[in-house]
C-alpha cells in the first residue's frame, strides 16, 4: 500500500495511508535493534508498540484516516504498510 519509509532515531513520518473502514491495515516495521515505535492514526490516542530485531507486523482497523509512526529505537527503522 504505501512505503518503505525509513526512518532515524526519534523522526516521525506523517501522512501514512491506510485503508478505510472493514479492512485492517497491516503495518510492517524492519529494525535491527530491539526498541520501540509510535503509531497515532488521526486524534485516536497514540499507541507505543514495542519491536523485536527483524521484522514486526501489526494489523489495525484505522478507518481510513492517516498514519504517523515515530522511531524510538536507537536505530533506523523501515515502515511499510499492506
Amino acid at each position: 500500500m504505501a512505503g518503505p519509509y525509513r526512518l532515524a532515531p526519534q523522526e516521525v513520518q506523517a501522512h501514512i495511508p491506510t485503508w478505510a473502514f472493514g479492512r485492517q491495515t497491516k503495518v510492517i516495521v524492519d529494525c535491527k535493534a530491539d526498541g520501540n515505535f509510535e503509531m497515532t492514526a488521526g486524534g485516536s490516542a497514540t499507541e507505543v508498540n514495542a519491536l523485536r530485531v527483524g521484522r514486526n507486523e501489526f494489523e489495525r482497523s484505522f478507518g481510513g484516516v492517516e498514519l504517523a509512526v515515530k522511531n524510538l529505537t536507537l536505530e533506523d527503522i523501515t515502515v511499510t504498510t499492506e
